[in-house]
Order: C-alpha cells, then sequence, then structure tokens
C-alpha cells in the first residue's frame, strides 16, 4: 500500500497529516503523486491529471482556508479526502472530505501565560516556606 492511502475497492484516501497552512498545497499534491506513482509509471494515469486533480482541490482548500477561515500561513491543517481513479481521471468525494484546522495562538500569549504560571509557582512556594 502507498504512503497515505487507504485502498476501499477502487477508492483511495488522501491523507496530509498535520501541515502547516502555508504548505498544504504542496502536501496535497506530493501525497496524491506518492499514492499514484504506480499508476504513472505503468501509464494507467497521465501526471498531467495528477497535478490537474491536486489543483482542483488545492483551489477549494484556498477558499476555505484564506477566504473562508482566514487561517494565517502558521496555523496547522489535517486533510483527508477520498477519491476513485477510472478512466484515467481522479475524482474527488467532495462529500467525504475531512479538514481539520488548528489556529497558532502567538508567541507573546504562550510567553505571557508561561510567566503568570511561573509567578503563581514561585508565589506558591515563597507561601509553603
Amino acid at each position: 500500500m502507498n504512503k497515505g492511502a487507504e485502498k476501499l475497492g477502487e477508492k483511495q484516501i488522501l491523507r496530509t497529516g498535520i501541515v502547516i497552512a502555508g504548505a498544504y498545497a504542496d502536501r496535497v499534491r506530493r501525497v496524491l503523486y506518492a499514492q499514484l506513482s504506480g499508476m504513472i509509471k505503468e501509464k494507467r494515469i497521465d501526471s498531467k491529471e495528477v497535478a490537474r486533480a491536486a489543483g482542483e482541490l488545492n483551489q477549494i482548500l484556498y477558499d476555505a482556508f484564506v477566504r473562508n477561515l482566514a487561517l494565517s500561513k502558521g496555523d496547522l491543517v489535517r486533510i483527508e479526502i477520498p477519491y476513485t481513479v477510472s478512466g484515467g481521471r481522479i475524482s474527488w468525494d467532495y462529500s467525504s472530505l475531512k479538514v481539520r484546522a488548528f489556529r497558532e495562538i502567538g508567541e507573546e500569549v504562550v510567553e505571557k501565560a508561561v510567566e503568570e504560571a511561573l509567578k503563581g509557582r514561585q508565589a506558591q512556594e515563597a507561601v509553603s516556606r
């Protein structure tokens, strides 16, 4: 079985794993090419079709991530979508598209939270002495 692929009859599933939002398009393309490399070598599918399908999915994801969710490049996403290859064409099962998005908190917020926790710990230790 190819990396990131799971066969369900004729279906495969593209899974990106967790990736920064600024690099999701490259990950989608790379995973799809990796999953279909055997079919490309066997001339069962054209590499241009793989590029077309990756581009199609990436356009939809771009609209969702950038326009609708306003994710920044440092936020994290995980994408999973089944697809079929039939007659040399890739068809996405958009009804089963699963996306998880995780927002970056920001260094300043994290630093302040850690500082407050340390202050609380120091105050607690001072009282117990």
